[in-house]
């Protein structure tokens, strides 16, 4: 049963940002109601008319998320594996 489960740590290829340094810090309080839509500004909906890895990448641009080039949009997937671990860490 073991086999058949995924590796508890990651290794990324590249350097990515350290959690409790880079991205577990506290916002800037314009910056934090921006994106909480708290101005008039929020986050384009299902509606947009843009490919998923354009999308993904805005996001993860504006969390200072890096996605280094490498083949196969590896890179993408593991910043977004950052992000859906700060995710579910705030969670």
């Amino acid at each position: 049963m073991h086999k058949t489960r995924p590796p508890p740590t990651v290794n990324y290829t590249k350097p990515m940002p350290d959690f409790d340094e880079d991205l577990m810090i506290e916002m800037n309080q314009e910056l934090e109601k921006a994106l909480g839509g708290l101005d008039g500004i929020s986050f384009p909906g299902a509606e947009i008319d843009m490919h998923p890895s354009d999308y993904s990448r805005i996001i993860l641009t504006m969390l200072d998320i890096p996605v280094h080039k490498l083949a196969n949009n590896k890179s993408l997937i593991e910043s977004l594996h950052v992000l859906f671990t700060l995710f579910s860490t705030f969670r």
